[in-house]
């Protein structure tokens, strides 16, 4: 028979098994923002910029004109 301690018994056994869920858990939220938030640079995100940039613009134009006409 043999005297080791099983990694159940063991308290580096338990040490290491929190020690490695927090990791783990961390690294998941880490990568879930990561997907989440696209760089500014990517295609998508320029596109996004354009297009909001257009809208601010055709909705000052417009103000432009309905107090014009006032």
């Amino acid at each position: 028979m043999t005297n080791k301690l099983s990694p159940e018994q063991s308290w580096w056994g338990w040490k290491l098994l929190i020690v490695t869920s927090i990791l783990a858990l961390l690294f998941m939220i880490i990568f879930y923002w990561a997907i989440n938030n696209e760089p500014d640079y990517m295609p998508s995100q320029k596109n996004k910029q354009m297009m909001e940039t257009h809208e601010q613009m055709n909705q000052a134009e417009m103000h432009m004109h309905s107090s014009s006409a006032q």
